[in-house]
C-alpha cells in the first residue's frame, strides 16, 4: 500500500530527492567560493626559475623632498612630452582687469578744462565745485600777495620819513612830529599784519574747500591729479586691481585696452594715477589709465578689458599644461639627471593663448615636462610632503 502524501503534497520519496538536491547545491557553491578565494599557485616546474630572477618593476616614485623618478621603461613615458624653455621678447599683459570709461575730453574750441565729460552726474558737480575752489585759491593768493606788497610799501615809506625826521632832530624838527611819525609807522605795521593775516586765512579756507572736494572726487572714482595733466583727446579708464596684484601696477606703466563696443580695436595707453587706499568692500586698488581717442569713439560709461603691463620685456613662457597647482602654489617638473625630475616652485602670470609667463623659479635653457605633467601630480605632491634632506656640517 503506497504511503499517503504529506501535508505539503510530497511523498517521502519526493522529500528525499529534494533534500539530496539541496545538499549537492550547497557542496557545489562551497567549491566555487573556495576556488575563487584560494591563492593562485604557479606551476611547480617554474617556481625555481622565478625565484632566482627578481620581478621587473617600472619605477615611478618620490625619491626625496621635491624629487621624483620616472623610469624609462614605464609606459607612462610615452604620455610625457618634454620641452627646453628659452627666453623671448614679449609684450603680453601681466594681469587683465575690467574697467570703465569715467571721463573724457570732448572735441571743441573751448578751454580743455571746460570740455570734460563724466559718466556720473555727481562727478560733474564735484568737478564744477573743484574748479570754483581752484579759482578761489588763485584769487586769494593774488589778494595775499598784493596785501603783503601794500603793507610793505606803506611801512617802508613811513619808516623812511621817520629816519629823515630823526636825522634832522636838534631843533629843526619838533619832537611832536617825530612822535607822530613813530605812531603812524606802528599803526601801519599793525594794520599790515592784520590785513596779511586776513588774506592768509581766506587762502587757507579756499585750500581746505578744494581738499574736501578732491576727496569727494576720489571717492566718486577719479583722482584730481589727472585734471592737471589734461590733453586733447584724453580718455580716463578706471579699473580695480585685486589686492594680491597691487605690486604689479605703477605709474606710467604701459597698457592695452579693448572695448566691448569695438572688440577688434586695441587702444594703447599708460597708468595715469593710482589711488592711495584700497576699497574696503572689495579689497581692490583703483587704477586710472590714460588713453588717446583721436576719433572720439569712446563714451563715458563704456566697459573695457585692460591688459596691464604690456611693456616689452624678456621672459620665459611655458605651456599651461606644464603647470601643477599643488596647495596654494604652482610647480613645474624640471629635468635634473637621468630619469629624475625636480618639483620646482614657480611664480607665473596669467595664462594668455595657452601659455603663461614664468617670473620666478625657472631659467632659460632648462627642460621641463609639458604634456602629461598632470599624470605625475600625485607623486609630485607626495614628494613635497617628504621631509627635506638635512645637509651634514663638515
Amino acid at each position: 500500500m503506497a504511503n499517503p502524501p504529506s501535508a505539503t503534497g510530497l511523498t517521502w520519496r519526493g522529500k528525499l530527492a529534494r533534500s539530496a538536491w539541496m545538499v549537492c547545491s550547497i557542496i557545489a557553491t562551497v567549491a566555487v567560493v573556495m576556488s575563487l578565494i584560494r591563492p593562485h599557485q604557479p606551476p611547480a616546474e617554474n617556481s625555481t626559475a622565478n625565484a632566482s630572477a627578481p620581478p621587473k618593476v617600472a619605477r615611478v616614485l618620490a625619491v626625496e623632498h621635491g624629487l621624483i623618478e620616472v623610469a624609462a621603461e614605464t609606459p607612462l613615458q610615452k604620455e610625457l612630452a618634454k620641452t627646453r624653455v628659452e627666453s623671448e621678447k614679449i609684450s603680453l599683459p601681466v594681469i587683465s582687469v575690467s574697467g570703465t570709461v569715467v571721463a573724457r575730453i570732448r572735441a571743441g574750441s573751448e578751454p580743455i578744462e571746460d570740455r570734460w565729460q563724466f559718466d556720473k552726474p555727481e562727478l560733474s558737480t564735484s568737478y564744477a565745485d573743484w574748479l570754483r575752489a581752484k579759482n578761489e585759491i588763485d584769487f586769494t593768493e593774488s589778494q595775499l600777495n598784493k596785501t603783503k606788497a601794500l603793507a610793505e610799501a606803506e611801512t617802508s615809506f613811513l619808516k623812511t620819513n621817520l629816519d629823515r625826521f630823526a636825522g634832522l632832530a636838534g631843533g629843526t624838527i619838533p619832537e611832536k612830529e617825530i612822535r607822530q611819525a613813530e605812531s603812524a609807522l606802528l599803526k601801519a605795521q599793525l594794520q599790515g599784519e592784520k590785513d596779511v593775516f586776513g588774506a592768509e586765512s581766506a587762502r587757507r579756507v579756499a585750500i581746505k574747500q578744494k581738499t574736501a572736494i578732491e576727496r569727494d572726487l576720489a571717492q566718486a572714482g577719479i583722482e584730481p591729479v589727472v585734471f592737471s595733466r589734461a590733453e586733447e583727446d584724453m580718455v580716463i579708464v578706471v579699473a580695480y586691481v585685486p589686492e594680491a596684484k597691487v605690486s604689479e601696477a605703477y605709474e606710467e606703466q604701459a597698457c592695452e585696452v579693448q572695448f566691448y563696443a569695438y572688440p577688434e580695436m586695441a587702444f594703447p595707453g599708460h597708468v595715469e594715477a593710482i589711488s592711495s587706499v584700497l576699497t574696503q568692500e572689495r579689497r581692490t586698488l583703483r587704477v586710472l589709465f590714460d588713453l588717446k581717442d583721436e576719433k572720439q569713439l569712446l563714451k563715458p560709461g563704456m566697459f573695457a578689458e585692460v591688459g596691464l603691463g604690456t611693456d616689452p620685456r624678456e621672459a620665459v613662457l611655458i605651456p599651461a599644461t606644464a603647470l601643477l597647482h599643488i596647495g596654494r602654489n604652482d610647480y613645474v617638473l624640471v629635468a635634473t639627471n637621468g630619469d629624475r625630475w625636480r618639483v620646482a616652485e614657480v611664480e607665473v602670470g596669467e595664462i594668455q593663448h595657452g601659455r603663461c609667463e614664468v617670473r620666478k623659479g625657472l631659467k632659460s635653457g632648462e627642460t621641463i615636462i609639458t604634456r602629461g605633467a598632470i599624470l605625475l601630480k600625485s607623486i609630485a605632491a607626495q614628494s613635497l610632503m617628504m621631509p627635506p634632506r638635512i645637509t651634514e656640517m663638515p
